[in-house]
């Protein structure tokens, strides 16, 4: 098989995977009591498995864990961004469908460009300005409800997963850490990560234990799934295809938690949703492509 038709197949992989995290953490939010799982202790489960089965990888492949004093600053800070986008989007599953929660977080592309435009003195294009103009179209009308109203609270807290996650995309490049070996990366990140959130829910009194099958299954498939699978097949993609090619490939995320949302969690597909989708997910395609034709 030809190396970019792999690259191809690992990217749809990864983007699927990604999509799947609405599928195994709403039962878990809103399902039984029994079932029922804080957020904290939902991501602290997700990231300490993920960053066991890294960590075991590591061991077989051979590499180093050895970091810097330096590294370890930068990597728990890293860590606090990954872990605020991972909570604030889960979090907004709450307050509107997880489809379309998925969809505002993956405005992360747009929210990047915009950073990278202000602070960083990144040149303006019309493309770019356009597919801006198009994403805030498609957010305002994925805040409209069919009753009429508006729901500000859940746009305004994915929106703030994006952000998150592409703070933590430009810091990572802009690093010490920039050239440290991936899966190391991860690791740290996943470890520290699990940390946090386990501080955090034993702060709220509200660390509990896995106590069901459901619980564990979910759990074990965000952990490998959703989150090992998924890193592991976006590195092997962008070595065969590129990372804009990959990150193209991604638009699948927000697709498959929209179908993923309307089977199974009998979430429903309203013209506004639908609306919203078809301009962010071209609007994050136009500056991927545009961004990546400039790299």
């Amino acid at each position: 098989m030809p190396s970019h038709v792999k690259g191809i197949i690992f990217g749809l992989i990864a983007a699927v995977c990604y999509g799947l995290i609405p599928l195994f953490t709403v039962p878990m939010k809103e399902g039984a009591a029994a079932d029922h799982l804080s957020d904290a202790s939902i991501l602290f489960y997700r990231f300490i498995f993920a960053a066991l089965v890294i960590a075991v990888v590591m061991v077989a492949m051979k590499r180093s864990f050895k970091i810097t004093r330096g590294e370890l600053v930068t990597l728990t800070y890293l860590a606090f961004l990954s872990d605020g986008s991972a909570l604030f989007l889960i979090d907004g599953y709450n307050y509107m469908s997880s489809g379309a929660a998925t969809t505002l977080h993956f405005m992360y592309p747009v929210m990047t460009t915009l950073i990278m435009i202000v602070f960083y003195h990144e040149a303006r294009k019309l493309s770019t300005i356009l597919a801006v103009l198009m994403a805030v179209a498609g957010v305002a009308l994925l805040s409209w409800q069919p009753d009429g109203e508006t729901n500000i609270r859940g746009v305004v807290i994915e929106l703030i997963s994006a952000l998150c996650y592409s703070l933590y995309l430009i810091r990572v490049n802009r690093s010490r850490v920039r050239d440290m070996d991936g899966l190391k990366l991860t690791f740290y990140v996943m470890g520290i990560g699990a940390f946090i959130f386990a501080a955090e829910a034993l702060r709220q009194n509200d660390f509990q234990p896995v106590t069901t099958s459901l619980q564990a299954t979910n759990l074990l498939t965000l952990g490998l799934v959703c989150t090992v699978v998924t890193n592991l097949c976006l590195v092997a993609a962008v070595k065969r295809i590129g990372s804009t090619m990959t990150a193209v490939l991604g638009a699948l995320e927000p697709l498959t938690a929209v179908a993923l949302g309307c089977l199974f969690l009998s979430e429903s597909l309203t013209w506004n949703i639908c609306t919203g989708i078809a301009l962010i997910i071209p609007a994050v395609v136009i500056i991927i492509y545009t961004r990546g034709r400039k790299a």
